[in-house]
């Protein structure tokens, strides 16, 4: 039910990341993103007792935020960690989900 809750919001969030595309950069794409990060950081708990279900999204809005071309410098800081910390995740319970499976990069 969690994980279910988890991909719903997931899916929300890449359903508004096109619009942040080919917008520019403006007050309002910069507080869109951070408000995406914010949420991300803040459900990062739930993403990581889900990642065998969410990693996929999660992993593609932070792809999709950092080719937005908009970010900060704190903003990119702040995907990186997110990416560094899903990573971690992800390997700490790949070999669980999947034996044939490789790390994350």
């Amino acid at each position: 039910m969690v994980s279910q809750a988890i991909l719903i919001a997931l899916q929300v969030i890449e359903a508004i990341l096109p619009l942040l595309t080919g917008v520019g950069v403006n007050s309002q794409t910069q507080q869109t993103i951070s408000k995406i990060i914010d949420a991300l950081t803040q459900a990062l708990p739930l993403i990581v007792n889900e990642i065998s279900t969410v990693y996929t999204a999660v992993k593609n809005i932070i792809a999709s935020l950092q080719a937005t071309g908009a970010l900060t410098a704190d903003q990119l800081a702040a995907t990186q960690s997110l990416d560094e910390q899903v990573d971690n995740a992800w390997n700490a319970v790949v070999n669980q989900i999947d034996p044939d499976a490789t790390p994350a990069p």
